[in-house]
């Protein structure tokens, strides 16, 4: 309802459309996150547009939060819970007046509820969502270094929660249990805050260490005391259903985690035995990250819809290449998200199932039991399927029987590890897969990066490279005065890194009949990018280069994909 009300303001405004307003609702109600974070993620609209808008209409008074000092007791007056549900902060008090931050002011819910707790009256002011979010977690997220110094060696018994999503706040487990519960909980929530892909709990001989990845990097988080780590590493397996007397062998387990705001966020648990404990990686499964229009992928305009043009063939084969973590799946779901309707027939085959889509068949490969990526396919083309995702395809054998099954009349979508578009094909015969199989049956082949984003609130222009070092780094002289290359200067919002997100180029080769004659020749991998740019491919450098233009991503990005 308050996020109906918030949108059906801008839509009025003619500051989204009605269209952008749907999509974004339907990710609000899914992801769970707020509507004015959704509308800055899809880049509906910017944090200082949107503010600017809401100032003007409510009349409320914009603050920068960075620079204002707040009390500790102002902090004091609203329970933590109440100002991480409703994304609110007190920041200051005049007699009975408690002057609050918000982001969104059209949720009266929040103003009930603290007249309700404080018998204050309450006068808003706005701010940037992002620093509004930063300044809430930095105030109200649990203290990973306090709770890291309360733990003792004897908190080693765990109790599994029977809920389906268990709560971030450990409610059921016994008072032993509360300092490795309270740690492993901040953990989790920080990553997600943070927007970690991955979380890394590493144990070594006299250390043991918590690392994210963040925006592609691995960044250290805590180092947690050594003596803990078989406590930590318990607790994660029980929440996961691992086996706790298990640790001479790898696991795998799931577990889904419940915010203080009410988002649900799953993650993927790996165990891993090594010389010095179980080490433990997990993946967020975020699946406001996993359902994503297909213009929202960064694709250029024209690549996007030969992309589109090639999916909604009745068959063939469209492959996405590129290396671990740059996007592949999520662009292939993406892209059979596009394409699901109750008309057609549409199943994937993975592993692992990442994320559920209503509409669509998901089987889990199982190959301890000998469900593998072809035996499973093969069952699958007796179902009469439309559309096929393939997870990888990893040998030879899975190869043949995906593209058979693509000339038989089906579209089958699937990713390769390879660096380029042009290297998928070499990939295909290495594993033994005939010529006419690949001259015949592929579409497309679609090679991703994902590159990070300079930060929106620290952006400014990039001074160090003269206009000669631009044009070695590949740029022609005749674009030289039409943009101005930008960097991250750093800020709180970035960590000071200076990047804030991730952005993917791609590289899209549609293969023409030309390609299809230097497969069929035997062409090796220069001919066939020499061949493909011909036919108007642009490559991966050439994309990077556009969104340095563009103003999204930094020179030294752009070296990173050299």
């Amino acid at each position: 309802m308050l996020a109906t009300r918030l949108g059906d303001l801008l839509v009025r405004e003619k500051v989204i459309t009605s269209k952008q307003l749907e999509d974004c609702l339907a990710l609000h109600r899914k992801s769970g996150q707020r509507l004015v974070d959704v509308l800055v993620s899809q880049n509906v609209t910017d944090e200082q547009s949107l503010i600017s808008f809401l100032s003007k209409q409510y009349r409320l008074t914009i603050v920068d939060l960075s620079s204002v000092q707040i009390e500790p007791e102002v902090l004091r007056i609203l329970p933590p819970q109440l100002c991480i549900k409703q994304g609110i902060i007190a920041i200051g008090r005049r007699g009975d007046t408690l002057v609050i931050a918000v982001s969104d002011p059209t949720n009266i819910q929040s103003l009930d509820e603290i007249r309700f707790h404080t018998r204050h009256r309450v006068e808003q002011v706005l701010a940037l969502p992002s620093v509004l979010r930063s300044l809430i977690e930095q105030n109200f997220g649990m203290d990973m270094s306090k709770l890291a110094q309360s733990m003792d060696a004897s908190a080693t018994e765990v109790v599994e929660s029977g809920e389906d999503a268990i709560s971030a706040d450990g409610d059921g487990l016994s008072a032993d249990d509360a300092p490795i519960v309270q740690f492993v909980a901040a953990v989790l929530v920080d990553a997600i805050r943070k927007k970690s892909s991955d979380i890394h709990i590493e144990p070594y001989e006299n250390d043991f260490r918590v690392r994210l990845r963040i925006d592609g990097d691995l960044v250290d988080a805590i180092r947690p005391p050594p003596n803990v780590k078989n406590a930590l590493v318990a607790r994660i397996k029980v929440m996961a259903k691992m086996r706790l007397d298990e640790k001479r062998l790898p696991q795998d387990g799931r577990v889904r985690l419940k915010l203080p705001e009410g988002k649900v966020v799953d993650f993927r648990v790996n165990t891993l035995p090594t010389v010095h404990g179980e080490k433990v990686v997990l993946r967020i499964l975020d699946r406001s990250s996993a359902v994503v229009s297909m213009d929202k992928l960064g694709f250029e305009p024209d690549e996007l819809q030969k992309f589109q043009t090639a999916v909604r063939k009745p068959w063939g084969i469209c492959l996405v290449t590129g290396p671990t973590g740059s996007g592949k799946t999520t662009t292939l779901y993406a892209a059979i998200n596009g394409l699901n309707s109750v008309d057609v027939n549409i199943s994937t085959i993975e592993d692992p199932v990442e994320y559920n889509f209503t509409g669509i068949n998901q089987v889990q490969v199982k190959e301890q039991i000998g469900l593998t990526f072809a035996e499973a396919l093969r069952a699958l083309l007796r179902q009469d399927p439309d559309i096929v995702l393939l997870g990888e395809i990893r040998d030879g054998e899975t190869a043949e029987v995906a593209f058979k099954a693509a000339l038989t009349g089906h579209m089958v979508l699937s990713t390769l590890h390879t660096n380029d578009a042009p290297s998928a094909v070499m990939r295909l015969k290495d594993i033994g897969l005939d010529p006419f199989l690949i001259n015949s049956a592929l579409q497309v082949i679609v090679a991703q990066r994902l590159l990070r984003r300079i930060c929106s609130q620290c952006k400014e222009e990039d001074t160090r490279f003269s206009p000669e070092q631009l044009q070695k780094l590949g740029f022609p002289a005749s674009v030289l005065t039409k943009f101005k290359p930008m960097r991250g200067k750093g800020c709180s919002n970035c960590r000071n890194t200076g990047y804030s997100g991730r952005v993917a180029v791609h590289e899209v080769m549609m293969i023409t009949e030309k390609l299809r004659e230097k497969v069929g020749a035997g062409a090796g991998t220069d001919d066939l990018r020499k061949a493909a740019v011909a036919e108007g491919m642009r490559t991966l450098k050439v994309n990077s280069m556009r969104k340095v233009m563009a103003g999204l991503v930094s020179l030294d990005e752009l070296q990173a994909v050299d």
